[in-house]
């Protein structure tokens, strides 16, 4: 048989056919636990940032309502404040308090004779 042509394509490697005994031969050692305690750490941490995490979001909801809360209590607050300062200088004015004095208490204006003048 004449050898073949060298044209440059690579065959691939042939497979050992021996049935595999290569592989049931070797010497399988226990499972390594080191692993297992590893990726079981890493779950446990990563379902504790996940809760730190919704516990904060959580957290920071319920301090934006709480905030709302307070805002609109402040505004209540405010606006009742000015409905007082209105009340108060209504009640304060001259004008109303002549008025009652004349009705209610009977008081008149005095003469020019009631008047004193101290020095």
């Amino acid at each position: 048989m004449a050898a073949a042509p060298k044209t440059g394509i690579r065959r691939p490697a042939r497979r050992n056919t021996n049935g595999g005994e290569r592989n049931r031969n070797r010497k399988v050692g226990p499972p390594r636990r080191g692993n297992t305690w590893v990726w079981i750490m890493v779950i446990v941490l990563f379902f504790g940032q996940a809760l730190f995490y919704a516990w904060c979001r959580v957290q920071s909801v319920n301090a934006g309502y709480g905030i709302d809360k307070e805002t609109r209590r402040r505004q209540a607050l405010t606006r009742e404040r000015n409905t007082l300062n209105i009340e108060l200088a209504r009640l304060k004015s001259p004008e109303r308090i002549e008025t009652i004095a004349r009705t209610r208490l009977g008081l008149v204006m005095p003469d020019a004779k009631q008047r004193i003048t101290l020095p």
